[in-house]
């Protein structure tokens, strides 16, 4: 048992970076929030947020002590008054935002990809993936829910579109202006005991900070002082953009007479996507102070969506990119020969039909991959709901196509001590999931 009088002991980070308005602070100077029902009206929050609060007196197990005597056991930014998670001072943050127009499959993309994560890390890669903060991953995990574990699997289903307002975002009051700030998704990624970094994990271990903003947010124009709803794109570790072919009329007439997806058929939408990459790229400068002529050394990864609709056109059937050594008790890694090809391939392709596509990446950063992805693995149904009809998806024909493939190979580029990259060896396995054919 631990004597009484023993001390627990924190290594806290020297300085913090508040998920939601992105501005660095000392753990000293964080808030509070009061717990006793009479401390509401929060200055820059609502009138019925409790009151934030800097700490002067704590209880035995170093929580805070609010004016009325109780206990309190959330903590918030000192600038936006936005509850922060605990983890966020331990853990090093690793921002990664996700952009795209709309309706290019970046909600679908995203739900998949955290579903496949949740299963692919913890079994291929010795890695823990959990959610940080359930209240800010509550969209999210009603997405995978809707998706991969609905109650009857032969009715249609389609995500609702994220919208650019509403519970996905946060207001706030500064003074007489309020703030528009997107709600992040917050996940503690760790080592398992059986990690080669297990011994120094809370030096390995990060906070995954995830953004998926309305697609009409990186329209031109929409970015102000009033609503920086990507200010994140700043801070991001690395971008994945996710270009949707359907959208394009060159590459639905590549597939034309290759596919019956209503997609591709009937096309349901057409956008210049170049356009939105490069104001993404264009307030990626603004904020970091990087040159027009320089290449940005984060990751851009193009994340080429709805492959099942378009793969034809490259007909070829290519592995899940992850080895894990046989009989070796060392996470899997990530086969950048595979990764490699593919978005050779990938890009080849972009590079013939929408080439000025290929030339806003490639002109951005310097580490640009091309990784084909389709979050369902099949094509689209229609559904009636209330008399309308709608596109959705069966979720029990639900196959997604190496999702989490972009997320992998932006953990082995930003942390390489988590996931680690390099090229398979002749003893090593294919893992069985998640080819594309």
């Amino acid at each position: 048992m631990q004597p009484r009088n023993s001390e627990i002991k924190i290594n806290l980070r020297s300085r913090v970076i508040c998920p939601h308005c992105w501005e660095s602070f000392s753990p000293e100077d964080t808030l509070w929030v009061a717990t006793h029902p009479e401390l509401v009206g929060d200055p820059r929050l609502t009138s019925d947020s409790q009151r934030r609060f800097l700490a002067s007196r704590f209880n035995v197990e170093g929580n805070a002590i609010d004016t009325r005597g109780m206990p309190c056991q959330d903590l918030a930014c000192p600038r936006c008054h936005l509850i922060v998670p605990r983890c966020l001072f331990e853990l090093a943050p690793l921002f990664v935002s996700i952009a795209g127009t709309p309706s290019c499959g970046k909600s679908y993309f995203l739900a998949a990809m955290t579903w496949k994560l949740r299963q692919t890390l913890p079994r291929d890669f010795d890695l823990s993936y959990s959610d940080a903060d359930p209240q800010s991953n509550l969209i999210l995990n009603a997405y995978e829910e809707q998706q991969f574990l609905a109650a009857n699997q032969d009715d249609v289903v389609k995500l609702r579109k994220t919208e650019e307002q509403g519970d996905a975002y946060d207001q706030v009051q500064y003074g007489g202006q309020v703030v528009s700030y997107p709600r992040p998704f917050l996940f503690a990624l760790r080592p398992t005991p059986r990690h080669p970094s297990a011994e120094n994990s809370r030096r390995a271990a990060r906070l995954l900070c995830l953004y998926d903003n309305a697609g009409e947010s990186f329209l031109p124009g929409k970015d102000t002082v009033v609503n920086p709803v990507t200010r994140h794109l700043g801070q991001s570790d690395a971008v994945l953009f996710c270009f949707d072919p359907t959208q394009d009329p060159r590459f639905r007439n590549a597939c034309a007479g290759k596919t019956e997806d209503y997609q591709i058929a009937k096309a349901p939408v057409t956008a210049r996507q170049e356009t939105v990459l490069h104001e993404i790229t264009n307030r990626i400068r603004q904020h970091t102070g990087l040159k027009q002529t320089d290449q940005r050394k984060e990751p851009l990864i193009v994340v080429v969506t709805k492959a099942d609709a378009w793969w034809s056109l490259l007909n070829e059937s290519i592995p899940a990119p992850w080895r894990r050594a046989l009989g070796d008790n060392h996470p899997a890694t990530i086969d950048l020969e595979i990764v490699k090809h593919t978005s050779d391939r990938v890009r080849q392709l972009l590079n013939a039909i929408t080439p000025e596509l290929v030339a806003a990446a490639e002109g951005f950063s310097r580490h640009t991959w091309f990784v084909p992805v389709s979050a369902t693995g099949c094509s689209p149904e229609q559904g009636v709901q209330n008399g309308a009809p709608f596109w959705g998806i069966r979720p029990k024909d639900i196959r997604p196509m190496w999702c989490e493939v972009p997320m992998l190979l932006a953990l082995a580029i930003a942390s390489p001590s988590l996931v680690k990259a390099g090229i398979a060896r002749s003893t090593e396995v294919e893992a069985d999931e998640g080819q594309l054919a």
